[in-house]
């Protein structure tokens, strides 16, 4: 087997002159599998920002496309939040270095998918971002859910009731993205964007379809929750995906809030009262039942 697995762990602290702070451990993994000779997995892991990009399976420079989609990103590393001004800048520069990778129907591209550590007014939250079919999911005490929204056909044969949910790891049109990094798209993409709370306890697990598109929910789920540490759990996560055969790369990032000051539940807040979202801030709403802030 030609492979190769690494794991990182650190906590982080980000703190903000009225005392605004939010600390995050998180632990990363990420292998060739089984049946490729290169990943064209990229990750980025540093606070304030937890990354994975897939470059887009069959088409020229993968790899490169997903290491220019998160080099982007780098110099936000180090800081203490990421305003949506500072994530959208980025973003641009993000699409125009993976996009002057080539044109054309065969142009390389990347998916990108992630959080980062942000703010509303006095309060922590978390942004978290997508572009294509990575995913990320939240793991709280109650519940296990995917945030994001994939942009692929299958999800839209899924949205419009003629695919069922259960099917999809099977289905022909499970790697067809519709929107990415690149991919003879030009130099300019919409992410969705999407902030919640922080709240002391939760996780956040970020992966390359190569998770996502082999492992059932359920089973990242059991893992996440059954697994304290998160570089561990992200080595697991991992192991569970080449269980399956290996057949694509994977990458995980697992990323445990541990504080989270001042904290949502002593400030007066609710659903009805949390302004709405703008167009700068969030491309698509949360959903309703998932107290946000815009």
């Amino acid at each position: 087997m030609n492979s190769s697995t690494t794991a990182h762990r650190a906590a982080h602290a980000a703190g903000h002159p009225q005392e605004v702070r939010l600390i995050v451990r998180h632990g990363s993994a990420t292998d060739v599998g089984q049946v490729r000779t290169d990943n064209e997995d990229s990750l980025l892991a540093g606070s304030p920002v937890f990354l994975v990009a897939d470059g887009m399976g069959g088409h020229r420079l993968g790899g490169a496309a997903s290491a220019h989609a998160v080099r982007a990103f780098e110099d936000l590393v180090g800081r203490a939040f990421v305003t949506s001004r500072e994530f959208n800048r980025r973003l641009t520069r993000a699409a125009r270095s993976v996009a002057a990778l080539g044109s054309g129907e065969r142009a390389p591209g990347s998916t990108l998918t992630g959080l980062l550590l942000s703010r509303q007014g006095a309060l922590p939250c978390l942004r978290v971002v997508n572009i294509g079919d990575s995913r990320t999911y939240h793991l709280s005490a109650q519940s296990f859910s995917q945030i994001t929204h994939d942009h692929s056909e299958v999800q839209e044969l899924i949205d419009s009731g003629h695919l069922d949910r259960a099917r999809t790891l099977s289905s022909l049109s499970r790697n067809v993205i519709t929107r990415a990094l690149g991919a003879g798209g030009g130099d300019q993409v919409v992410a969705d964007q999407y902030l919640l709370p922080a709240t002391v306890g939760d996780r956040f697990i970020i992966c390359s379809d190569g998770l996502s598109g082999h492992v059932t929910e359920s089973l990242i789920e059991t893992v996440a929750r059954s697994v304290p540490d998160p570089g561990d759990a992200a080595q697991e996560l991992v192991a569970l995906a080449l269980a399956t055969g290996g057949r694509d790369n994977v990458t995980v990032i697992v990323v445990d809030v541990v504080e989270a000051f001042p904290p949502w539940e002593n400030t007066q807040v609710d659903d009805t009262t949390l302004p709405r979202a703008t167009s700068a801030d969030s491309t698509v709403p949360t959903p309703a039942s998932r107290r946000s802030c815009p």
